[in-house]
């Protein structure tokens, strides 16, 4: 949908296409609708260089209902007098009982039927997982109280290869130097060794049990 400005003896121009954005979400079962909300903000202020209109970055959310949809309505990146070019959505998925993504996504002005499914749209960023926090009491007296082995990282890095010698394959709790959970591609290389890796570097220690 465009939207249209009065310049006077009834004519108008066409500005900011906007569109309807929706998402669907379930929980892990795929049938159970899933709660919380999705946000939205542009990376940029918005110029129509047709008549100089201008959309400020302003968060919009879209809560999702009993049945795990939104609806939301955005101005269209993509129109042709629309500046500056590139200009995306920075998107925050905060469903209940999951981990928060982020990613951006363009938002075309020709989406057909002026409507766009953010289960349809690539990202034009790697979406990025916000990690959990453990308190310094949880890691203590829960984890540390379980575990059967640990392995302090003091290094940061992006792999970390860990000989634990337990004579299986443990399960991996991970939380870097300020006790953020994190979460990263566990490999057992046999029953007494396995690596780690993350898309970031950092130091912490790894609870194998």
């Amino acid at each position: 949908m465009s939207s249209c400005f009065n310049i006077g003896s009834g004519a108008y121009i066409v500005a900011f296409t906007t569109i309807t954005v929706t998402g669907t979400y379930y929980k892990a079962d795929g049938t159970t609708p899933a709660s919380g909300n999705v946000t939205f903000l542009a990376t940029n202020p918005m110029t129509d260089s047709s008549n100089n209109q201008i959309v400020s970055p302003t968060l919009v959310t879209g809560t999702l209902n009993n049945s795990g949809v939104f609806s939301v309505t955005l101005t269209a990146t993509t129109d042709s007098t629309t500046q500056p070019d590139g200009t995306t959505y920075e998107v925050t998925e905060n469903i209940d009982e999951a981990f928060q993504v982020k990613y951006n996504i363009s938002v075309p002005h020709d989406s057909v039927g002026g409507t766009l499914d953010v289960a349809d749209v690539t990202p034009a960023t790697t979406p990025i997982t916000s990690y959990n926090y453990a308190t310094q009491e949880y890691v203590n007296t829960v984890v540390a109280s379980q575990h059967a082995f640990t392995f302090d990282q003091q290094s940061p890095s992006t792999t970390w290869s860990i000989t634990h010698n337990l004579g299986f394959k443990p399960s991996v709790f991970v939380v870097d130097t300020s006790d953020t959970v994190c979460y990263g591609d566990v490999q057992y290389t046999s029953v007494n060794a396995l690596t780690v890796t993350f898309t970031q570097s950092f130091a912490g220690k790894a609870y194998l049990s």
